[in-house]
């Protein structure tokens, strides 16, 4: 019973300030859609493509270790691993704004280039504010969390809109996407109590750390740079080349705001399912019950969620951000098999990280996204429109989403074996 009062009260804080994050998007965003054109959307959405596919690896994905060990030593030894992983990535980052003119001419889009030299800041600022946001998820320190992500939003939004009013065009969004970054690591760092002493942080620590954890790094990483790689990086490259930047910018804008109901209800559970399960883990409990309260709530939201999309999207999105939108409506129709699988699988995704089970998951991800752009890229050849080649898309994701709820699903049942 106490289990369940904390996890309902985790889930509120959670939610609370998801929503309020997530809010905040959806009243600004009539704004954002009549100052940017569908072209700098979908510029802005390769830009975060390339951003993210380095920054989702920046920590070594070492960040997902951080709320693992009893001990706080060696919780502490994870983050300061994480940051050199970081420093080294940003470092690493900064090769492509030196090759600018091709990464300009693998896009053929030249509005590119000026903001290749922002990447580096893009690519830190992830490491860090994943690690923060994993330091104050173990010491279960909700309410900041929530906290920065209202203020992210808010700076993120309202400067977005600010600068678009100042014609600073994409450059707008860019710098107010890595100034709301910053924000919310300053509001996530402020509770932090971070200690590191010599003697105990050396170059040993880290070998031996990343000798604990080096599924993180070699297997993790290496999955979760395949997923962003191949569901925006590539994904978004394919749009661009064979349907155009506008259909892109239609997409990017669908993928944003369809997806934030998703984000806002599966982040909040996602987090306290990460901790609860690894606390059961530790005490040779089954995950089993965990897993199924967090499917039964996410399911109460992901059921309206769909409905409400597969009646009125188009009218939604003509209404609310203007006519010129309402096909990113029809795209959102033709997305949601894989949107409602979406809202079922994410909260439950770290599952095979606490389980030791990452190669598995990394296998799955591969076949399940070389199944889905393959089935894009049929439809290429087969000269379909983006609206049908979207169809193709959706069924080879759906397949792919089907496979890992059932695994998931035998997961769960297995004895909670972990050498960590």
């Amino acid at each position: 019973m106490e289990k369940d009062k904390s996890y309902f009260k985790n889930f509120v804080t959670m939610l609370s300030g998801n929503t309020l994050s997530q809010l905040i998007p959806f009243i600004i965003a009539p704004i954002l859609t009549r100052i940017f054109s569908e072209e700098d959307f979908a510029v802005f959405a390769n830009f975060m493509a390339i951003v993210g596919v380095i920054g989702i690896v920046s920590t070594g994905r070492l960040e997902l270790a951080v709320p693992i060990p009893f001990k706080k030593e060696k919780a502490q030894n994870i983050v300061f691993t994480g940051l050199l992983f970081t420093a080294a990535l940003t470092l690493l980052s900064i090769l492509i704004p030196l090759n600018s003119s091709a990464v300009a001419n693998f896009y053929n889009d030249n509005q590119l280039t000026p903001l290749l030299y922002l990447i580096p800041f893009g690519v830190a600022s992830y490491g860090f504010l994943n690690l923060a946001n994993s330091w104050n998820i173990r010491n279960k320190k909700f309410s900041s969390i929530s906290v920065g992500k209202v203020s992210q939003s808010l700076v993120n939004n309202g400067l977005g809109a600010l600068f678009g009013f100042w014609l600073w065009g994409i450059y707008g969004l860019v710098v107010a996407w890595l100034i709301s970054q910053v924000v919310n690591i300053l509001v996530l760092v402020f509770n932090i109590n971070l200690r590191i002493e010599r003697k105990r942080f050396s170059v040993l620590t880290v070998r031996s750390t990343l000798k604990k954890y080096r599924d993180f790094p070699l297997i993790n990483s290496l999955h979760a740079f395949t997923d962003l790689f191949a569901t925006q990086f590539l994904l978004f490259w394919l749009i661009t080349s064979f349907f155009g930047n506008a259909e892109l910018g239609l997409f990017s804008i669908m993928f944003k705001y369809v997806r934030a109901p998703i984000v806002l209800i599966s982040s909040s559970v996602s987090q306290l399912f990460y901790v609860e399960a690894s606390q059961s883990i530790n005490a040779k409990q089954s995950v089993r019950p965990i897993m199924f309260r967090t499917l039964r709530t996410t399911i109460l939201f992901a059921i309206p969620f769909v409905l409400v999309l597969f009646f009125f999207a188009p009218a939604i999105f003509n209404i609310y951000l203007g006519a010129k939108w309402e096909i990113a409506g029809v795209y959102a129709q033709c997305m949601l098999p894989v949107l409602f699988l979406t809202f079922l699988v994410s909260p439950i995704s770290g599952l095979p990280i606490l389980m030791n089970k990452q190669k598995t998951a990394f296998l799955l991800s591969v076949i399940g996204y070389t199944l889905s752009l393959g089935m894009l890229y049929l439809a290429v050849t087969l000269n379909y429109d983006f609206k049908h080649a979207l169809y193709f898309y959706a069924a080879g994701f759906t397949v792919y989403y089907l496979i890992l709820l059932t695994w998931y699903y035998n997961l769960a049942k297995q004895e909670n074996v972990r050498s960590y």
